[in-house]
C-alpha cells in the first residue's frame, strides 16, 4: 500500500521541516510519499519543503485549498493529512495503512491532535478532554476529525471531489459528512499527532474552545462556518 502524506503549508518556515523530518522518519513496511501544498508563501517554507517532499503551489489560500492541491498530484491508496506544525509519531503511516488493509469497507479513520508545546499539565489535559470528546462522539456516529490528523481511501475521496474549497473552516467536518456516504469512518485514539498551541496561546483556551464548539455547532445545524481564521504565525 503508498500512503501520501499531505500537508498544507503557508509560512511555516519555523515549524515545517522538523514536520517533514517526522514524516521522513516513519517506520512501515509501507511505502510513502510526502506532499506539500503551499499557498505562495514569502518566507522559505517552500525552499526548506522542497529538500524532503514534492511541492505543489496554489495561489488561493486556505487549508482546504493547500490540501486539494497537494491530493491532487498524489499517487497513494490512502492519503493522510496533516499540517506543517505537526509532531508525527513514528508508527503513524504504519498505523494508518493497517486500518484501511483490514477493513475494506473503511473509507476514513482519523485520531485525535494534542500540543506539543505546552506545560505538562495542559498537554495531560488536553488529551485527557479531546480523547474523551472524540471517542464519545464517535460511539453515537456523531464524527469530529480534526484536519492535522485523518486518512482517506483515495478511491472514496476522489468520487466526493475531494475537500469543498469554498469552507475557510470547518472543511474536516463537512468532508467527512460527506464521505460517510460511501463507507464507514472510525476514529482511532492510537492514531495521533501532536501540533503547535501557537492559536491557544494568542487566544486563550477559553475563546479558542468557544470558537470551535459555535462553529462547529453552526456548520452541523445550519451548514454555515466562520470565514474568519487568520493564519498565526
Amino acid at each position: 500500500m503508498l500512503v501520501s502524506i499531505i500537508i498544507g503549508a503557508l509560512n511555516e518556515e519555523n515549524y515545517i521541516e522538523a514536520t517533514l523530518k517526522s514524516a521522513k522518519a516513519q517506520k512501515t513496511k509501507h511505502k510513502f510519499e510526502i506532499i506539500v501544498g503551499d499557498g505562495y508563501s514569502e518566507d522559505n517554507t517552500v525552499k526548506i519543503a522542497k529538500k524532503y517532499a514534492k511541492v505543489v503551489l496554489e495561489k488561493k489560500r486556505s487549508a482546504a485549498w493547500q490540501r486539494q492541491a497537494a491530493s491532487k498530484i498524489a499517487k497513494g491508496d490512502v492519503l493522510a493529512i496533516t499540517d506543517a506544525d505537526a509532531d508525527i509519531p513514528s508508527d503513524w503511516v504504519e498505523k494508518i495503512a493497517n486500518e484501511f488493509e483490514k477493513d475494506p469497507k473503511l473509507v476514513m479513520v482519523y485520531g485525535p491532535v494534542y500540543f506539543s508545546d505546552t506545560p505538562s499539565l495542559d498537554k495531560t489535559f488536553s488529551k485527557i478532554l479531546m480523547g474523551s470528546f472524540l471517542a464519545l462522539t464517535s460511539l453515537i456516529g456523531f464524527h469530529n476529525p480534526i484536519g492535522s490528523n485523518m486518512a482517506f481511501r483515495r478511491s472514496a475521496f476522489e468520487k466526493i471531489l475531494g475537500f469543498n474549497t469554498s469552507l475557510i473552516t470547518c472543511e474536516d467536518l463537512d468532508i467527512a459528512r460527506r464521505v460517510k456516504k460511501l463507507g464507514k469512518l472510525k476514529y482511532s485514539k492510537d492514531i495521533f499527532v501532536d501540533v503547535s498551541a501557537r492559536r491557544v496561546k494568542k487566544w486563550g483556551y477559553l475563546k479558542y474552545g468557544l470558537f470551535h464548539i459555535i462553529n462547529a455547532t453552526k456548520f452541523s445545524l445550519f451548514g454555515k462556518s466562520s470565514n474568519d481564521y487568520s493564519p498565526v504565525r
